[in-house]
Order: C-alpha cells, then sequence, then structure tokens
C-alpha cells in the first residue's frame, strides 16, 4: 500500500536544443535511442544499497524529536532512479542532492511519521517544538510526499517510481509528481524518510528547486517520451501526458485540444476531447491542467483496452487545437517506440530470415537506421542519397543540428566537411536511389580523399573497406549499382569492422 502527493506551484521555465525526423514534431530535446536507455537502466535502475537498513543515524520520531541521516548509497539509488526518468525524457539527468535539502526533507519525513497524518500541510504535535515543526512544514509544504507500509522494499527508489506513474485516482487529473519530476529547471534535490508507530514509512522528496543556470531549451516534454521508451516503466493504467513550454504555447483550453493515439501494429485509434471521463484506477481518461505543477501546462490522456504496451510496440501521438502565443494554430505530432530497458534488440517482422538480419538490427540498436511505423524494415527498398548519408554521417558519430527539413541538416554537415555528394551540386538527386560509386566517392571524400569513380572505387577496395559484389575489381564493385536499405547498413558495417575512419574521427 502506498499513497503519495504533490503541490502546485508557478516556477519560470527556460528556452532550445536537439531532436529529429522529418514529419515530427521536434521536442526541442534529444531523443534517446534503445541502447542508450538500457545502458541507462543498467546504471541507475538496479537499486544497490541494503534497503532494511536505510539510515546512518536513525531518526526519532517521538520526543525528543530528531531528523535522521540517511546513508550516501541509499541516497543515490534514489537520486539514480530520479535521473533515469528525466534522462528519458530528454532532459538532463544531473540533478544531485544537497545538504541542506536532504536534512529539510528528514524533518518533513518526522513530521508525517510522528502522527501519520499524510498530507502537505499536516498538524503540530503538541509535544513538538515550534522551530522543528516550522522546519517540517516548510519541507512537507514544498515537496512530493509519499508513504508506504513496512521496509519490503526501497522506499526512495520504490517513491519515485510511483511519483512517474502518478495515475491513482488522487493524481490522475494532474500528474503533479511527474511534473513537478520532469520540471526542465530543476537541479538540487532533497530526501528524507522516517518510519512512523504505525509501521507506515515516510518519504519526502524536496521539489521547488530552479537553480539550473543553464537554459533547456524545449517545445513540449511528452511521457512516454517521443523515441525509444522502455515497457518496465509503463503500465496500461498508465497515463500519457504532455508538458507543454508557456513561453512557445498559449494556455491550452480543454474545449478546444483534441488527441489522437495511434497503435500502428493494428491501426487501434484512440480519440480524445472536450467530454465527460470520470477519474477511474483504469480506463480512457482526457484532460488539461493548466495548474503550477513543474513548468507548463499538461494534456493528459489514458487509453483503454490497450493489455499491456510490447517492446516493438509503436504509438502515433498527434495534439490538435493548440495555439501560439500570437494566436496562431498549432499541432504537435510524434512517435514512441517502445523498447524493453532488459532486452534491447531491436526486431522487424520482416527480416527474421533475410540474409541480413544481424546487420539490420545491429544497425537499428544504434539508430543507424530504423523500421517503418508498422514494424518493418523493408530490406529490399532502395536508398536514396540522402537516406544513405543519414546512415553514414549516425554511424561515424557526427553531430548534427537539426533544421525543419530533415535532410538539410545533413547536407549542410556534409558541404561542411567537403564531402563528394552529387545532391550537393544538383538538389534533385538527393531523393533519388544512389549508387555504389556514389557510396565509394562519399567514404573516400570523409576520409580526406578527394577521389571520384573507380579511383573511389579503388579507395575502398584497397583499405578492405569493400570486397566488391562479385568479385574484389573495379568491375566486380558494380559502381551503378544501386543500393537496398540491408545493401547498405551491410556496407556500412563492413567498413566500420575493417576500422574505417574520417577526418572527424
Amino acid at each position: 500500500m502506498a499513497l503519495l502527493l504533490s503541490l502546485a506551484a508557478a516556477l519560470p521555465e527556460v528556452p532550445s536544443v536537439h531532436a529529429e525526423s522529418a514529419a515530427e514534431t521536434d521536442t526541442g530535446l534529444p531523443v534517446r535511442t534503445a541502447l542508450e536507455v538500457a545502458a541507462m537502466w543498467r546504471s541507475h535502475m538496479n537499486p544497490k544499497s541494503d534497503f532494511s537498513r536505510p539510515f546512518a543515524v536513525a531518526p526519532s520520531v517521538s520526543a525528543p524529536y530528531a531528523p535522521g541521516t540517511l546513508k550516501a548509497e541509499y541516497l543515490q539509488d534514489g537520486l539514480n532512479a530520479l535521473n533515469f526518468y528525466r534522462y528519458i525524457s530528454g532532459l538532463p539527468s544531473d540533478v544531485a542532492t544537497t545538504g541542506e535539502l536532504n536534512r529539510s526533507a528528514a524533518y518533513g519525513a518526522v513530521l508525517l511519521a510522528s502522527q501519520g497524518k499524510f498530507g502537505h500541510e499536516p498538524p503540530q504535535p503538541s509535544d513538538m517544538p515550534d522551530d522543528f515543526y516550522k522546519q517540517g512544514y516548510a519541507s512537507t509544504s514544498s515537496a512530493n510526499i509519499f508513504a508506504s507500509f513496512g521496509y519490503d522494499n526501497h522506499i526512495l527508489f520504490s517513491s519515485i517510481e510511483a511519483y512517474m506513474e502518478d495515475s491513482d485516482t488522487s493524481n490522475l487529473d494532474r500528474l503533479g509528481h511527474r511534473r513537478w519530476i520532469l520540471n526542465p529547471p530543476l537541479k538540487y534535490t532533497g530526501m528524507g524518510l522516517a518510519k512512523g508507530k504505525d509501521e507506515f514509512s515516510y518519504s519526502v522528496l524536496q521539489v521547488f528547486d530552479r537553480s539550473r543556470t543553464e537554459p533547456v531549451g524545449y517545445q513540449y516534454i511528452p511521457y512516454p517520451a517521443r523515441g525509444a521508451f522502455p515497457v518496465e516503466v509503463f503500465k496500461p493504467t498508465t497515463a500519457w501526458s504532455v508538458s507543454v513550454n508557456p513561453d512557445e504555447y498559449a494556455e491550452p483550453s480543454y474545449s478546444s485540444v483534441k488527441v489522437v493515439l495511434k497503435r500502428t501494429r493494428d491501426g487501434r485509434t484512440w480519440r480524445f476531447g472536450a467530454g465527460r471521463y470520470p477519474v477511474s484506477e483504469s480506463g480512457i481518461y482526457f484532460n488539461v491542467e493548466n495548474n503550477g505543477y513543474g513548468t507548463g501546462p499538461a494534456i493528459i490522456f489514458r487509453p483503454d483496452g490497450v493489455g499491456e504496451y510490447k517492446p516493438g510496440d509503436v504509438y502515433e501521438v498527434r495534439i490538435d487545437g493548440l495555439k501560439d502565443l500570437e494566436g496562431s494554430a498549432k499541432s504537435i505530432f510524434y512517435t514512441v517506440s517502445f523498447m524493453s530497458a532488459k532486452n534491447p534488440a531491436v526486431k522487424f517482422s520482416d527480416t527474421a530470415r533475410h540474409w541480413a538480419s544481424q546487420t539490420i538490427d545491429w544497425a537499428a540498436e544504434r539508430q543507424i537506421a530504423s523500421g517503418y511505423p508498422d514494424g518493418t524494415f523493408r530490406p529490399g527498398n532502395t536508398v536514396t542519397e540522402a537516406e544513405f548519408l543519414k546512415m553514414f554521417t549516425v554511424a561515424i558519430g557526427a553531430q548534427i543540428t537539426p533544421t525543419q527539413r530533415w535532410s538539410d541538416a545533413y547536407y549542410a554537415y556534409a558541404s561542411e566537411h567537403g564531402y563528394a555528394l552529387r545532391g550537393l551540386r544538383d538538389t534533385s538527386l538527393q531523393s533519388k536511389p544512389i549508387n555504389r560509386t556514389a557510396v565509394a566517392e562519399l567514404f573516400a571524400s570523409a576520409a580526406g580523399q578527394q577521389l571520384a569513380g573507380e579511383d573511389a572505387i579503388r579507395f575502398m577496395l584497397d583499405h578492405g573497406y569493400s570486397k566488391g559484389k562479385t568479385s574484389a575489381t573495379v568491375a566486380g564493385y558494380l559502381g551503378k549499382d544501386t543500393l537496398t536499405r540491408a545493401e547498405a547498413v551491410q556496407f556500412i558495417k563492413n567498413a566500420v569492422d575493417a576500422n574505417y575512419s574520417t577526418q572527424l574521427n
């Protein structure tokens, strides 16, 4: 049994950073890959401390009252969980605790535990000194708070999970705990814990901080996040949320906002808008919440009949009825690709028996190539010059500044670094299939060799970056042949395996 409460307050926001994709609306935040999420899961979501012995100094929840001190490793487990959720949402994941805020949270936890009065404004026990009560009240009135029966798990770690879930009947309409944790300006926090005579453990998370000095540019913060998102932290009863930046969007109206959620594997679609949505533990729900939880208003929705979110599921989200600050209509469109953080391997429905199956999985895991919304890879499709350029630049680790038209960013990078591409001279060729000679010229130029035609092909063969198509000769390279998607990723993997390097590297 667990309980949690969060407060609202008005905080300022922030300004723009990084994302990708053409049709989707840029969040302004990094889009995490499946491998990045899995790595963060391994490092941050496996608590290591002994949760049955959390205290370096135990608190006293009766007179004489005393705030406890949590062990450093126990605190770190809770902090790791908080930063994991911020990371997968594209936000800075460097939130730290401070001694002052930890001490404040410790006072708040003791106040809650002293009487078992769970709330942000607990009364003062008759035997509690005024100064102690004042510090405890200052804590609980500016924090997320959580109550759990007993010490049967890691309370701090579990509290962060509960705050992010936030979809019980007491919190569904606002998701305040989640929005405080995903508040962009958050930089410092404090955590406290105390166990009451009622056998409930009470924890406090100080969340009203806004110390982050560097700007976090964003348009909106979706949860689950755009891109790869782990099924391990998202249940069928969990509500979806989109917090919009009030510096970019006018306050959304419940009567105007419309949301369409589509599962691509079977086309099932849910539509949300003004209507009657009773708060419940499960089932369909919709709300637009404009109070001050974290930064910015939130659009909240939950589909019914999902069953479970499965690795490989792709959901499309479209939100209409929004306006910018000048009153012009705005829409948001993005996709969420569910994956397993414990087993992040990417699988496609049409590659299991394909000759390049392992290479396709390799490329997908590294975000060199991606599948289609219906879960296919379509390995036999031809690759355009623009598509191959994107695969290439991702494979070499290039840092790309996004542009409104996705391919422009990659061509700007190619031009800056002197890449030989026919589409730089004639933009109509960017959308045409690339041939193997053009691939060789790109590889050679990126390595600092301005070679064309057969000279570029010899460069590929001499360095072992290609073994040719029918033989390791210029003729056997078949330079006029175009590439399929499978051949393109195999080409890149062969070069990587042969230690291909560019001037950038």
